[in-house]
């Protein structure tokens, strides 16, 4: 199992190259690359016809500094969702674009928020509906471009008291269902361990990933959090159980990456001295390792039975 790392924060920090390397001597086998600043219509990834080619040097910067791109995060904080025009005229195809990108950053899945920018509560058929008309749009360019969609699980916070709660794919029940009617080997789960529980349920992540099953779960987005706040934490900096998480993985025998989505903070402390980075970062990735072992030895006992 490879252990991946997102790589924003550093790279916009010390650019694309000199971050893979140093991720790759603190022990990271592959990056997670965000494509979230393509929000902006300035954006270098939105400039035809010029995309394709700076995309090309992006994955010829990681991998000369010793990582491959393997997962990305397509674009999700747009302004215009309820402004037809912007929707139709850039946010969709931003998006769109946006899985041609992964495809030549080297990637093997784009993780697609499904639409889920409305209130949720009383309108889970109708954004059902409109997430399959989109998921669908997208299955000829995942052929064309040789990538798979992660589709993730999401939370909103509600309007009038502002605590968390239930959003699109929030429920194991509604993820199934959103895979399993679109049916195609280009439509995936991406499960964001710590995005379950954040709404009041008593579901968690290890009941989704053996629900998921082998098939369905290709992705995931690590972090921990304290089931109030999504934290964006390592790994036991919350109270998520870790052991039984690697214990469903290994069950199911996930053969996907590793994936960390750590807030920026987290992998760049404020105030830290850089030359210290190296140690944090070797510890980030010691926590990785030491759960992609729990996977494996979990691996191992399941085919053993």
């Amino acid at each position: 199992m490879k252990l991946t790392i997102n790589i924003g924060t550093l790279s916009h920090r010390f650019g694309i190259s000199e971050a893979a390397k140093i991720c790759k001597e603190a022990g990271f086998d592959s990056l997670d690359y965000d494509l979230g600043d393509m929000t902006d219509p300035r954006h270098f990834l939105n400039k035809a016809p010029h995309y394709g080619t700076i995309a090309q040097h992006l994955r010829d910067f990681a991998e000369e500094g010793g990582l491959p791109i393997t997962q990305t995060h397509a674009p999700f904080a747009f302004s215009g969702w309820n402004h037809p025009k912007e929707y139709e005229e850039f946010i969709i195809p931003t998006i769109k674009r946006s899985l041609e990108v992964s495809a030549i950053l080297g990637a093997k899945v784009c993780v697609v928020h499904p639409l889920h920018h409305f209130v949720y509560k009383g309108h889970e058929e109708e954004i059902y509906e409109r997430n399959m008309e989109f998921y669908r749009s997208l299955i000829p360019l995942c052929k064309e471009y040789g990538i798979k969609v992660g589709i993730e699980n999401m939370f909103q916070r509600e309007l009038l008291r502002g605590h968390l709660s239930f959003d699109t794919c929030a429920t194991i029940s509604e993820f199934v269902r959103y895979i399993d009617t679109l049916d195609s080997e280009y439509m995936v789960a991406c499960l964001d361990i710590g995005h379950v529980g954040l709404p009041s349920t008593d579901e968690r992540a290890w009941d989704f990933i053996r629900v998921l099953g082998h098939e369905r779960l290709q992705s995931l987005h690590v972090h921990d959090n304290d089931y109030r706040n999504d934290r964006h934490a390592l790994p036991y900096q919350g109270r998520i159980n870790w052991n039984e998480v690697a214990s469903a993985l290994g069950e199911i025998d996930y053969q996907g990456d590793f994936t960390y989505e750590l807030d920026g903070k987290v992998l760049l402390p404020e105030g830290m001295d850089e030359a210290f980075l190296p140690v944090h970062l070797r510890y980030i990735a010691d926590v990785g390792k030491h759960l992609c072992q729990k996977v494996e030895n979990f691996r191992k006992i399941s085919d053993s039975i």
